[in-house]
């Protein structure tokens, strides 16, 4: 069985195919393009790509996945408001349905890669928050929490700060206008800030762009803990995998509040975040899971 994922993000498309042990046997990651047109190019582009790796064509995969942002009807295989890809609507499984054999199953691009999470882990207890170009959760507990109309988890749009930068939804001050890379990377350069080695940073603009990077990215971990009890709290995306300090950085942190607050547990916290070792793979495993028709999360 060859099992097809694709993670459509704000910055690179990525596929990969999974055996029958949902082993990954090839894979490819190429830039996104926006707009429907763009995106529908993309999905066949990056699926071309790895089904040339095994030699075969686009009509043998089992099954195909498909994760990409934004609030997905998945019996309608639309997606909407999917603001990063500039999209307001579109019937994405109807435009990429002919070039494949096996229906094409759509989900959240978050909600997959908790699926995926849950799978590597183990576990049915697990909060994934990513930090890409945008910001948002996804939550399994027992079973993928989805909310009304499969919007749970766009927490990238809670104001922290209605003074603070526009965000492309219409908002201002959103927690994805402080830690979304299509915000934090443009902030970086006018800053003359190094990302990567943020926590290196040697003069007053860097010492106060890393203090907030880690006050808001434990935030986020409290939020989502509070929200959840998650027995797992994992974070990924491009914006932590560009950061080895992150990790390390927000559970100092957390310890730290623990000895001036009793609740929440902010050690416990501390202990349950982790940064998944294939982070980089997990969106598209993730989206191929869901092809195989892992609609209710990664079942043990």
């Amino acid at each position: 069985m060859l099992s097809l994922g694709i993670d459509i993000g704000g910055t690179k498309a990525h596929a990969v195919v999974l055996d029958d042990a949902n082993e990954v046997v090839a894979e490819n990651a190429v830039f996104t393009k926006r707009g429907s047109d763009g995106v529908r190019s993309v999905v066949i582009e990056v699926a071309t790509s790895v089904a040339d790796q095994l030699g075969v064509g686009l009509r043998d995969f089992d099954s195909v996945g498909i994760g990409i942002p934004g609030v997905v009807n998945r019996e309608a295989g639309e997606i909407s408001s999917a603001v990063n890809l500039r999209i307001e609507r579109m019937p994405l499984r109807q435009l990429v349905a002919d070039s494949f054999a096996a229906p094409v199953r759509l989900d959240n691009d978050v909600k997959a890669t908790v699926v995926a999470a849950g799978m590597l882990l183990d576990s049915l207890s697990v909060t994934y928050v990513n930090f890409g170009t945008g910001l948002a959760s996804a939550t399994l507990a027992g079973r993928l929490i989805r909310g009304n109309d499969n919007a749970a988890g766009e927490i990238g749009h809670f104001v922290v700060n209605p003074n603070g930068d526009p965000c492309r939804c219409g908002q201002r001050g959103c927690l994805e206008t402080v830690v979304g890379g299509a915000y934090l990377a443009p902030r970086m350069e006018l800053l003359d800030l190094d990302w990567t080695t943020l926590d290196g940073a040697d003069t007053p603009t860097g010492w106060a762009a890393y203090d907030q990077a880690v006050r808001v990215i434990a935030q986020i971990v409290t939020l989502v803990s509070v929200a959840y009890a998650s027995e797992h709290i994992v974070l990924g995306g491009g914006v932590i995998q560009a950061a080895p300090w992150a990790l390390t950085a927000v559970k100092s942190f957390l310890i730290d509040r623990g000895q001036m607050a009793s609740f929440p547990d902010f050690a416990k916290i501390a202990e349950q975040v982790i940064v998944l070792d294939s982070d980089m793979q997990a969106p598209a495993i993730g989206a191929a899971l869901i092809g195989q028709g892992w609609t209710e999360g990664y079942k043990l």
